[in-house]
C-alpha cells in the first residue's frame, strides 16, 4: 500500500491527536512524542512503502584564473549541494586552459578515485552562468539499483571510425552483460572527420535502438585540438563514454531551429562526407548559385557559410532536418561535410535565426520531459552546438534563462559547446536509431 507523496508522519500525527482530543478533550504532551515515534518509525514505513535511495547530485563551476583554485571553488559548490557523502561519478567539462592532466589529478586528489569523464568546450553551460573561460564540475552519488560503467579509445584517427566505435561498445558492456542497459552518453574528439561512423559502430555492439547522446569536445573556435577527459588523462583523437543501466528514467530531446530555403536537391555522388555531385553538378555549384560567389569567395566565408546555411538532408518521417556543416572545399568543387552524405540524399539548402534556435530550445526541453511522463528532473544536461552560440550571439543568455525555466531553475544542471552531437530520431521509420547531427541543442533529462 502507498499513500500520496504529500501525507507525512507529520499528517498522521495531527489525525491521530485530534482523534485523542475528541474522546478525551485532553492529551498529555509526552504521549505526542510517543505517537509522533510509533507513527514515523513503525506505522509510515509500512504504508508508504520503504523510503527509497536516491541520485543525488551537485553541480559548482569556477571561473578562477588558477586552475588548482578553480578545480577547489568548483568541488566546493557541488559538494555543498549534495546531501551524499559518498561520490561515484564526477562529470568535467573545461575550456582550453583546464585541458590538462594535471587538472584531471587535482581534482581525483581531492575526491579520491572516482571514475571521471567529460570533454573540453568553448563554453561551459550551467545554472550559474555561461563561462567562456571556466571549469564545471558535476558529482553524482548512484544509488543501489542504479549501475554505470565507463570506458576510453585512444589513436582514433589511425583507424576507421566504425572499429573504434565498437571497441568503445565493448568496452562499455564489459562486466555490465546480466543488467539492463538504460541509457549511453559519449564524448568524442571534436576533429575527428566520420563522427557519423564512431555512432554507427557503438551501435554495433549496444543495439541500432539502443538509446544513445553525446557529443563532439570543441575548443575555443581555433578548430585545433580537442580534449577528452578520463580518469586522470586529457586525450586528443580519443572517445570515452558511460553507460548506465539498472533502475535509470532519462528523457532525451533535440532539435536546431533551421529552416529549409529554395527547392529540394539530391545528391548523385558521395563517399561517406565527401559530396562530389548534386543534381549532376559540381558539389559547391548549389553554394554558387544561392549565394551569388565564385569558389573563392566561398573558401573565404566558409566559416560563416557552414554555420548560416548549413545542408539539411531530409529523413522520411521526420519533421527535422539532419543538419552537416561544411568543414572543406575541395579543388574538385567537391564538400566535405562534419558527417557522413549518403549518395542519393534528398537535400536542401538550411537557414537559421535567432528566433528559430530559441524555439528550438524550448521544444528540446519540452521533447525531454515528456520522456519522463511527469516524474520530476533530478538533473539535466545540455550539448548545445557551438554554431548556435554563434548565431544567437548576445542571445545566448536568453537561451540560459529558457533552460533554466525549462528545468527548472532549483534543479542542477551542466552543458557544454559542442562540435557535433549524438541523439534518437523520433520517427517511428528510424526506431530511435540514434544519429551523428550539427547544429542542434542536445537535453538529456533524468530522474530518480
Amino acid at each position: 500500500m502507498h499513500l500520496p507523496y504529500k501525507v507525512t508522519p507529520y499528517l498522521i500525527c495531527i489525525i491521530l491527536i485530534q482523534g485523542e482530543l475528541r474522546v478525551n478533550k485532553f492529551i498529555d504532551p509526552g504521549l505526542i512524542s510517543v505517537i509522533y515515534y510509533i507513527v514515523n518509525t513503525l506505522l509510515f514505513p509500512i504504508l508508504h512503502g520503504p523510503k527509497m535511495k536516491m541520485l543525488n547530485i551537485g553541480v559548482g563551476t569556477s571561473k578562477e584564473k588558477d586552475p588548482l583554485h578553480a578545480v577547489q571553488e568548483a568541488i566546493r559548490q557541488a559538494k555543498f549541494s549534495m546531501q551524499a557523502k559518498k561520490i561515484d561519478l564526477a562529470i568535467v567539462f573545461g575550456s582550453a586552459e583546464f585541458s590538462h592532466p594535471l587538472i584531471l589529478t587535482a581534482i581525483r586528489k581531492i575526491l579520491g578515485p572516482v571514475s571521471l569523464i567529460g570533454a573540453s568546450s568553448m563554453a561551459v553551460i550551467s545554472g550559474q552562468g555561461i563561462f567562456r573561460h571556466g571549469l564545471g564540475i558535476m558529482l553524482l552519488s548512484i544509488p543501489e539499483g542504479t549501475y554505470f560503467n565507463t570506458a576510453c579509445v585512444k589513436d582514433i584517427g589511425s583507424r576507421s571510425a566504425p572499429s573504434v566505435g565498437k571497441e568503445l561498445g565493448e568496452k562499455l558492456i564489459h562486466n555490465f552483460k546480466d543488467i539492463r542497459r538504460d541509457l549511453s552518453i559519449v564524448f568524442s574528439d571534436g576533429l575527428i572527420p566520420d563522427g557519423s561512423g564512431l555512432v554507427y559502430g557503438l551501435q554495433e555492439i549496444l543495439g541500432k535502438s539502443f538509446p544513445l547522446a553525446g557529443a563532439s569536445a570543441s575548443d575555443n573556435l581555433v578548430f585545433k585540438k580537442t580534449h577528452i577527459y578520463f580518469n586522470e588523462e586529457a586525450s586528443s583523437d580519443a572517445a570515452c563514454g558511460i553507460i548506465w543501466g539498472g533502475k535509470l528514467n532519462f528523457g532525451l530531446g533535440i532539435q536546431h531551429g533551421w529552416k529549409p530555403l529554395g527547392k529540394m536537391h539530391r545528391v548523385t555522388k558521395s563517399n561517406n562526407n565527401v559530396v562530389y555531385e548534386i543534381d549532376g553538378a559540381p558539389a559547391s555549384q548549389i553554394y554558387k548559385d544561392y549565394l551569388n560567389c565564385d569558389l573563392a569567395g566561398l573558401r573565404k566565408e566558409l566559416k560563416y557559410i557552414s554555420i548560416f546555411y548549413p545542408i539539411g538532408m531530409y529523413l522520411e518521417g521526420e519533421k527535422e532536418y539532419l543538419l552537416r556543416n561544411i568543414s572543406s572545399i575541395g579543388n574538385d568543387d567537391s564538400l566535405t561535410f562534419q558527417g557522413d552524405v549518403p549518395h542519393g540524399s534528398s537535400i536542401r539548402v538550411m537557414i537559421g535565426t535567432k528566433e528559430s534556435c530559441l524555439q528550438a530550445t524550448e521544444v528540446a526541453i519540452k521533447e525531454a520531459k515528456k520522456d519522463l511522463f511527469g516524474r520530476p528532473i533530478t538533473c539535466a544536461f545540455i550539448f548545445d552546438s557551438t554554431s548556435r552560440h554563434i548565431l544567437l550571439g548576445r542571445q545566448v543568455k536568453r537561451e540560459l534563462e529558457i533552460i533554466r525555466e525549462g528545468i527548472g531553475k532549483d534543479i542542477p544542471f551542466l552543458g557544454l559547446c559542442t562540435y557535433g552531437e549524438q541523439a534518437p530520431l523520433k520517427a517511428v521509420n528510424y526506431q530511435g536509431r540514434s544519429h551523428f547531427h550539427n547544429q542542434t541543442i542536445t537535453v538529456v533529462c533524468i530522474s530518480n
